[in-house]
Parts: C-alpha cells; structure tokens; sequence
C-alpha cells in the first residue's frame, strides 16, 4: 500500500517526457553517493523500452510542491514465470530522512509487485529483488526497515591499461590450443551467442529458465540499444568456428565512466571450463579496447560465483574498488525456482 502524502506533495506514474528529470534524480543521488553521474535521459529511454514494462502501472513519482522531483520507484516483471520481480528507487539525498517518502514508494513496489502472485506457479516462492550501493546507509536501512534481507555480495572490478598490463600483446601464445577469438556477426550468430550465453549462465545467480526464443528476443532487444557495439562482442572458438565456447561482451564506456570499458558478460560453456578459455577472452578484449585508446575497462561479479569468475578477474589483474548487496523481500514462501 502507499502512504498519505503530506500536503502539496504528488505522485503519478513517469511518463516519456520524465526521462531528463528522472536521469537527473540518478545523477544527483550518485554524485552525492560519490559515484558520477552514471546515466542520461536517453540511457533512461532505453531502460523503460521493454515489452515487459509499462510506464502507467511500473512506475511511481513523487514531486515537492516547487514541482521537483524527489522520489522514483519501478518494478520490472520480465521473467516467466514471475517468481522475481525487480524493483528499483530513487531517493533525492535532501529527502533521505524523509520516513514518508521511503514508506510510500516501498509501499507502492510491495503492492504491484504482488500484482504477480497469481500468474506464478502455485507452489513457487516469490520475492521482490533489488539493490544497494555498499556505504549507501539511508538505502540500506530502508531496505531493512520495510522487510528486505541481504542476500548477495557483488564487486565492482576496475582495471586501468598500461604498459604493464595484460592484453593483446601476449594474449595469442596464452591461448589454449585450439581455441580461436574472433568477432560476433549480427544476425547470423544471434543464436550461437545466446545458445553459448544460456549454458555458461544456467546456474548463475537469479536466473530463472526461458524458453530459447524468449533469451533471443531479449538479446536481440539488447543489440538495438545504442551502446551495443558487435566489433566488442567476443566469441571463442573450438576448431570449427560454429563451434562456440565462450563469450566477452563489452560496451566502449561504462555509465558515469566514459574513460573506461564496461564488460557485461563473460562466459564459458562448462564442458570447456577450466581451460583457460575465459582468461583469453579477457586479454583478446583488453587488447582490443587498448588499441582503441580507452583507459581501462569495469564489470560486477558474484562474490559466490560458483564457476571460479573473481579468481579468474584477479588474475587478469583486475581489481575490486567497491562493493553492492542483493537484497530481496519474500512475498510468498514456497519451491525457488530461481537459480544460485
């Protein structure tokens, strides 16, 4: 349920033409968080364009009588069956200590998520999943306050290229024997890559299991974004260039870090793990960004990852410069269908 708003506060779902204020909430928060300013109206754009997600009933505003906005909340239902829905929020750090606020948007994400329950299995758990920034103490004890419990650990992992560091240079001789890298071809290895993606990430964390055209449509939402780049879309190979094994995935800058790299996935189907496979990977797509003249490359990381990933970053020489914390509310108890 949403609170009572005090006098001359209003809330009302965003719309389309929210985007430029909403951006400059996150932009405010994260500064104040001493993290940049991550996003832009566009990347909001991009954010809400999903099939999935419905601006009227996903999405929560709270103005101030002077008509800034000072509190943004969503959900997002993407998964089938519904078992987690993600929620998201944003507070203006000059309201932080406003208990109303935090009670109307948590509220507000509590009640629609629950919107959800009679579409899963009956016999399955539901929860609202969300985040919080290690340090950030206001979103950490709302969290905690309105019924959410830490439930994993992620690292946000930096390198910075330098003479020294791993990369393309040394990369071929390190390669396993028959492993090969080349680039991704839009369209005619739309299926490999999400074939190879769906085994390496099978049993990563908060996957749930879709259908194969469901994860190829939402790869294919994923190629039309403006940040997608196939040149910096890496598969390995084994022999046969059909035969994928791996992939790097990698956008030209990183939100709030235009200097730097973002990796958002690197995987490795289990039959080839433990081969080193990965870590060609990484050095192919350090060298490749080098070469491009950017400055060093970012990605987050399971600190419970199961496939040996945080071992495999540091190797590489990548290190952790801050820390964010899963937290998830049960909605109903039930058979976790989620993986991890």
């Amino acid at each position: 349920m949403t609170h009572l708003l005090p006098d001359g506060y209003v809330a009302r779902p965003a719309t389309i033409a929210d985007a430029e204020c909403v951006a400059n909430l996150v932009n405010d928060q994260s500064e104040h968080a001493g993290r940049g300013r991550p996003t832009t109206p566009k990347r909001v754009l991009q954010n809400w364009d999903h099939p999935k997600f419905d601006l009227t009933t996903d999405s929560r505003l709270v103005f101030a009588p002077d008509g800034a906005l000072i509190g943004f909340a969503r959900i997002r239902n993407v998964k089938d069956p519904p078992v987690d829905v993600f929620a998201g929020f944003v507070v203006h750090p000059d309201h932080s200590g406003a208990d109303w606020l935090w009670d109307d948007l948590f509220g507000w994400m509590d009640a629609e998520a629950r919107r959800v329950i009679p579409k899963a299995p009956a016999d399955a758990r539901i929860a609202l999943v969300t985040g919080a920034s290690e340090n950030d103490w206001a979103e950490e004890r709302e969290l905690e306050r309105h019924g959410f419990e830490p439930s994993r650990t992620w690292h946000l992992m930096q390198i910075d290229f330098t003479s020294e560091s791993p990369g393309r240079q040394e990369e071929p001789e390190l390669r396993p024997d028959g492993i090969a890298v080349r680039e991704f071809v839009p369209s005619a290895d739309d299926e490999v890559l999400v074939t190879t993606w769906c085994e390496a990430f099978a049993n990563h964390y908060g996957i749930v299991k879709q259908p194969f055209e469901t994860e190829l449509e939402e790869w294919r939402q994923l190629m039309r974004e403006d940040d997608f780049d196939p040149s910096l879309c890496f598969l390995a190979y084994d022999g046969d260039e059909s035969t994928v094994v791996g992939l790097c995935v990698c956008h030209a800058s990183a939100p709030g870090d235009p200097d730097r790299a973002r990796i958002s996935d690197v995987g490795v189907r289990p039959a080839w793990r433990r081969r080193g496979i990965g870590r060609a990977l990484l050095l192919h797509a350090f060298g490749v960004l080098a070469e491009r003249g950017i400055e060093g490359a970012i990605l987050t990381v399971d600190t419970e990852n199961k496939s040996g990933a945080p071992a495999l970053y540091e190797g590489v020489g990548m290190r952790s410069v801050r820390a964010n914390h899963t937290y998830v509310k049960e909605l109903r108890s039930g058979i976790d269908l989620v993986a991890g």
